[in-house]
């Protein structure tokens, strides 16, 4: 999995196919705040490094001047187990944090791909989550009190340690997803949650994908502690994953009662078997380039998940691209894509594929694709609700347009 120091070419650090021409490593979050002050009033151009796990996101960067890195602002702030509050560094390796958690039988509940490599900063600007949103949401229902840096050379401040936030706009996750474009995190604070005692995953092979939404169903239906839910394209047939968590009896009465209702071919994984095929699962949709790989996702209504699964494979086969892998969230109404081009592997052709799919689905996001080939698309599909609120914040915030121009939504 490359970190950020791997994507240096020719001794300068490449975002996206754009090389920085500077770098930047500051002690603290004021030094971070005058980096970017002094960016800004020189007409610079910043984009924040954190894990380097997902530099592919968004579109390509109009110009990068300053890498800034926020590796020196890592490691726990405050952590107090027996209120469920732990305050992190933006830097911190997400991975890390975890395991000081482990210790104390708690966690943050989130498995985006490249987790553990990513920092805590990086995943709350890019706003990534995994399987487990099915049950535990994102970060924005974790997330209490947050620093950020931003150009005009202050810190601000917003939230706290504790769970319940006053009433009124809820700031701290106001930065959520941003792509840094609203400020540079330096620090947040998060409420955890104690680990589940037992886990475990059924695996159960179906003949198509409306037999494995099916049975998806019946499990949404009832009150199963089920984790995540996912029906995937696994050795050429459909498959559905269910992930189970809590106390060890329950966990192993839901399992069996999944296995004898299954009619095909299942599979029963306990403990580190469950935790090592999910995340297996997960880094398959990593967002790290390779060769010419393109990850798409789309989202639709969780009830019309399955017909936009089975109409992205006929559509893309229309199209003569083929679809080696793809995953479906029954509960959240995604489905993510790694499409090959072929021959067809060009700008003109993915602008095509985004034009496809955004007939299918409500949002469509090219998660990853070559540089080249993402010039001159929006990536994030559709301009979002509110684009114009977006606008006015980002020229509240960051006017000169110093942090990651060009790479959120609309080219903001």
């Amino acid at each position: 999995m490359p970190s950020s120091a791997d994507r240096v070419k020719n001794g300068q650090l490449t975002i996206d196919g754009v090389s920085a021409t500077e770098s930047a490593v500051p002690v603290d979050a004021q030094e971070m705040a005058d980096v970017l002050a002094e960016a800004a009033a020189l007409g610079k151009a910043v984009t924040p490094i954190g894990g380097g796990t997902a530099l592919t996101l968004g579109n390509p960067p109009e110009r990068v001047d300053v890498a800034l890195s926020t590796e020196r602002l890592a490691g726990i702030i405050d952590y107090e187990p027996t209120d469920l509050v732990l305050s992190v560094g933006a830097g911190a390796r997400f991975g890390d944090v975890q395991a000081v958690l482990a210790e104390h039988g708690q966690r943050l509940p989130l498995d985006p791909p490249g987790a553990g490599d990513a920092t805590i900063g990086g995943l709350i600007a890019t706003g990534r989550w995994g399987p487990l949103r099915y049950s535990a949401g994102t970060l924005r229902d974790l997330l209490i009190g947050i620093s950020v840096a931003h150009p005009s050379g202050t810190v601000s401040k917003a939230g706290g340690m504790v769970v319940k936030n006053v009433s009124g706009y809820d700031m701290p996750r106001l930065y959520l997803g941003s792509l840094g474009t609203l400020g540079v995190v330096v620090s947040a604070n998060f409420k955890v949650l104690p680990r589940p005692r037992a886990e475990a995953t059924v695996i159960a092979s179906y003949d198509d994908l409306l037999a494995a939404f099916a049975a998806a169903s019946q499990l949404r239906g009832g009150r199963d502690p089920i984790a995540a839910l996912e029906a995937l394209f696994l050795n050429s047939g459909w498959a559905l994953a269910t992930h189970i968590e809590g106390r060890d009896e329950t966990v192993d009465a839901v399992a069996r009662r999944i296995v004898s209702g299954a009619a095909g071919d299942v599979t029963r994984l306990d403990e580190q078997e469950s935790a090592g095929w999910w995340s297996a699962y997960v880094d398959q949709q990593h967002l790290a380039q390779a060769d010419n790989a393109v990850l798409v996702r789309c989202g639709v209504r969780p009830k019309e998940t399955a017909a936009l699964a089975s109409t992205i494979i006929d559509e893309m086969s229309e199209l003569a691209i083929s679809v080696p892998y793809l995953a479906a969230s029954p509960g959240l109404g995604t489905v993510v894509a790694r499409l090959d081009l072929g021959g067809a592997g060009s700008q003109e052709g993915l602008a095509k594929v985004q034009g496809a799919l955004l007939s299918l689905a409500d949002s469509v996001t090219i998660l990853a694709a070559p540089p080249s080939w993402k010039r001159g698309i929006d990536v994030w599909g559709r301009l979002p609700e509110g684009f114009d609120v977006m606008q006015a914040l980002r020229q509240q915030f960051d006017p000169e347009r110093t942090i990651n121009p060009g790479r959120f939504a609309g080219f903001l």
